[in-house]
């Protein structure tokens, strides 16, 4: 078979669900980016040799797009001037470059509309077999989970409190596989971690969030109503067999969506559906159309009380729902006092949790990553400038919702059905776009030492979306109502109101691919004719292609090659040396990042404290010897690395303030007892709302007699009034200790 552009843009379209895209952040997509670069330089050829169309053409929604990513290449260019995270900056930056890139090839592709209906099919293809995968997930995988999970969280706490050095070989054992999975073992972490598994059933499928799953599902149910729901005069011929899948597809999508429990993508999903409902309404055929809509009706209806009765639903989904709009409702201040003080580039790509703890209110818990609402995210992603062009692009889909062309838009799809020649064989190139997505996904995970593809066989479940496009037709060229795509596209604009997903690759493509698809080949663009502009376009693709191969794919697969080696030598103490080893080759390979370096810091900060709490609690007051010093001065030039990675990190401040107190007693130096101090002071400048920083300052200023005790006393009696905040909203995994509140208390004096 012979390869071609769409059916490459298919199979990358295909993958970019196939992975966590919420880690875009760690660099985890950056292979796709690269792709995306080389498939823009192969159609730039493509486009350049042929002898028909060598112009370029640009309109309002390219420069919207555009805008994005030049406000993340110029927030970026801040965050290296102010010493931020350099690493999660670039990783997003090149990430929107590889959307700016696909949004080109599928603008490209989609003025023959048989592509744009093929790109369609492969979306809803997409989008049914991720509902399977996610319908099995919420009544299997987590019971399954749950079980292996209690036997050997029980398993490790039995080992641990028999502290017989007989079971340490096992005690190693259990927690690499914890590792493995990024499975905290201890603190704060597991108890999120727990309450995750153990009291929700939301899928989330391929990706880490059950709300950015939900978001995807409601664009593709949408997509798919819309095609359902197309006039009479345009409908393609139904069989029983077409009827029967695509009813298997709208309940399999709609369950799905409600088995998330994502309020904001069910307002998405009802706000699409009215959208099509006030298009079609004002079409001839009303009658036909209210009776679809019935019919949907009552399959909504059935879907809903099927999710009851197996416990899909339950009363609190309804109960919690002012609370969770509380807490956005925090979010979005806090993100409003950032934004006052950074306005024009915000806090940079992947910088804002660093710079929002400063603004976080106390009543909240969770360190979020994004301010849960696109056009924050936009802002503080991409400063004014991403701004502007989000802006722009949403100014013009209500431009288009709100024009009076449905009658026009009609006559427009049934011109393209009489007029556009049929897709050169259509069941070929969107089933091997799939296959080939699936391929190039398992290829990727294999070459990084991963056997998950090939060890879980329920990931198939996602092909059945595939049988089931197959089923119905769904690969014959349908045609492509604006209206649908643009309520898909407005189902998610209305989730991502109050959830994440500005900065979600997959989240953003798929808004992309059906603002393409909206538009076609007539989006009103300006032409420009030179000949060389798509050659020139193509060396641009090839040269930025090369930039995120250098500075980001190389760096970053390097890195967590090292830190993963570091992770699985560190649980035993005679590999700590070589685990150093690996964090510092780690940090070597990428420059730029700080989770090597925050490592390197942990691994040799945990021995110190130990030297510290055993000279404490011996006999004998051994003095320090030489190999504690100079594990202290390791220890020390570790924290000022981390430092400089990221120098709005209050954890590093933390972090840096316990290594340089256990330093200070090892060497016997007052001075770096104070810095310690100071350390902790800016953490809680940081980070206001923290109760650990608080709780460590106080005890820190407490143990100290060259400071006002009185400094100590202010600095207990916040941490006991943010506990008490804890307590009150039942945020259990920042609660402290009862023996910690009891000295807390102390040094308060109460």
């Amino acid at each position: 078979m012979r390869l071609s552009i769409p059916m490459l843009a298919f199979a990358l379209l295909t993958a970019g669900f196939l992975w966590p895209a919420e880690e875009a952040i760690n660099g985890l997509g950056l292979h796709w980016t690269v792709a995306w670069c080389l498939l823009g330089f192969l159609h730039g050829v493509q486009r350049w040799l042929a002898t028909e169309r060598k112009q370029v053409e640009f309109d309002w929604l390219d420069i919207g797009v555009l805008l994005i990513a030049v406000g993340h290449v110029v927030s970026t260019m801040i965050v290296f001037q102010v010493s931020g995270d350099r690493r999660s900056a670039l990783n997003l930056t090149f990430e929107w470059i590889g959307l700016v890139i696909a949004w080109r090839i599928f603008r490209s592709l989609f003025r023959d509309p048989p592509y744009a209906g093929q790109a369609i099919a492969v979306v809803i293809a997409i989008v049914v077999g991720l509902s399977c995968y996610g319908i099995w997930q919420h009544h299997v995988f987590y019971a399954e989970q749950a079980e292996w999970y209690l036997n050997l969280r029980n398993e490790l706490d039995q080992v641990l409190a028999s502290r017989d050095a007989a079971h340490f070989n096992r005690l190693n054992e259990i927690t690499r596989q914890f590792q493995e999975r990024d499975i905290p073992v201890s603190g704060a972490g597991r108890i999120l971690w727990e309450n995750r598994l153990l009291n929700s059933s939301e899928p989330f499928a391929t990706f880490s969030l059950a709300n950015t799953l939900a978001g995807i599902l409601a664009a593709g149910l949408v997509m798919l109503v819309g095609q359902v729901f197309t006039a009479p005069d345009q409908q393609q011929k139904n069989s029983r067999l077409r009827t029967l899948t695509l009813t298997i597809e709208m309940f399999l999508i709609a369950y799905c969506l409600i088995l998330t429990k994502s309020r904001s993508a069910w307002l998405g999903t009802a706000v699409g559906l009215s959208i099509l409902f006030l298009r079609r309404i004002r079409l001839p055929s009303v009658k036909y159309t209210i009776q679809r809509f019935i019919g949907g009706g009552f399959i909504a209806a059935t879907v809903v009380v099927i999710a009851i009765v197996v416990g899909g639903i339950d009363k609190e989904v309804i109960l919690e729902s002012p609370r969770s709009l509380q807490f956005r409702l925090f979010y979005w201040v806090g993100t409003a006092k950032l934004l006052r003080n950074l306005p024009l580039t915000g806090a940079g790509p992947g910088n804002f949790r660093q710079v929002y703890l400063q603004y976080k209110s106390d009543e909240t818990s969770e360190e979020i990553r994004d301010p849960h609402n696109f056009v924050l995210d936009a802002w503080s992603s991409s400063g004014m400038i991403g701004l502007a062009g989000l802006l722009l692009i949403t100014g013009w889909i209500l431009w288009r919702l709100l024009r009076d062309n449905a009658k026009r838009s009609a006559e427009e799809i049934g011109n393209v059905i009489r007029r556009s020649p049929p897709a050169d064989r259509p069941l070929q190139t969107v089933t091997a776009g799939i296959l080939g997505g699936f391929l190039l996904q398992i290829a990727w995970n294999w070459l990084n030492g991963s056997d998950e593809w090939t060890t879980e066989p329920t990931r198939l479940l996602l092909l059945g979306g595939l049988l089931l496009a197959f089923l119905r037709g769904g690969f014959a060229f349908t045609p492509v109502d604006s209206a649908a795509c643009l309520a898909a596209v407005s189902a998610v604009m209305v989730n991502l109101m109050a959830a994440s997903g500005f900065e979600i690759p997959t989240v953003m493509l798929t808004v992309l691919v059906c603002l393409a698809a909206a538009v076609g080949g007539n989006g009103g663009q300006t032409p420009f004719a030179w000949r060389h502009w798509n050659l020139a376009g193509a060396g641009l693709c090839l040269m930025l292609g090369c930039v995120v191969v250098k500075f980001g794919l190389m760096p970053v697969t390097l890195a967590a090659y090292h830190v993963r080696a570091g992770n699985m030598l560190v649980t035993g103490p005679q590999n700590t040396p070589k685990a150093v080893e690996q964090f510092q080759d780690a940090a070597h390979a990428d420059p730029q990042s700080v989770t090597p370096r925050q490592r390197l810091v942990e691994v040799l900060a945990y021995p110190l404290s130990e030297a510290v709490f055993l000279r404490a609690t011996s006999r004998e007051r051994e003095g320090f010897d030489e190999a504690d010093r100079r594990l202290a001065d390791e220890a020390l030039d570790a924290c000022e690395r981390l430092i400089v990675a990221d120098r709005r990190n209050s954890f590093s401040y933390g972090l840096r303030a316990e290594v340089r107190w256990n330093a200070a007693i090892v060497k016997a130096d007052k001075q770096l007892q104070n810095l310690a101090i100071q350390d902790l002071k800016t953490a809680v400048q940081l980070y206001p709302s923290s109760t650990a920083a608080w709780y460590n300052l106080a005890q820190r200023l407490a143990a100290t007699t060259i400071n006002d005790q009185d400094e100590a006393r202010k600095a207990a009696r916040r941490a006991l009034q943010l506990d008490e905040l804890n307590h009150a909203w039942g945020h259990s995994d920042r609660f402290l200790a009862d023996e910690q509140r009891k000295q807390i208390e102390r040094m308060a004096g109460l």
